[in-house]
């Protein structure tokens, strides 16, 4: 329990840390009230579909996407076949798509 607790305290750091680098946004909370595009704010807020343009706000909103999972509890995550390490091999893969493998190696350790 501790170790989660750990990791999801770390993915959400990270995540502050790449939304602060890349947009210059310092807010406590990643949510889709901070993606300006309405379109890429409802993808976010659906979480259903697949983020896949190339644009800065589709990062955005795959930071919040990913914040959102990171957010809930194990039991939530294991009964939606999710894990935190599934989230944090998604912002890996997020990253990646976007050129951003040096964040990648930046915050995340293997």
């Amino acid at each position: 329990m501790f170790e989660q607790d750990y990791i999801m305290c770390q993915i959400r750091q990270i995540l502050k840390v790449l939304v602060k680098i890349l947009f210059n946004i310092d807010d406590e909370s990643l949510s889709s009230a901070l993606i300006q595009d309405m379109k890429t704010r409802e993808t976010a807020d659906d979480l259903l579909r697949k983020i896949n343009s190339g644009t800065m706000n589709n990062l955005l909103g795959g930071f919040v996407f990913y914040s959102y999972l990171n957010g809930k509890d194990d039991y939530y995550l294991e009964i939606n076949d999710f894990s935190r390490d599934k989230v944090e091999t998604g912002i890996k893969h997020l990253l990646s798509e976007y050129g951003l493998e040096t964040m990648s190696d930046i915050f995340f350790y293997n």
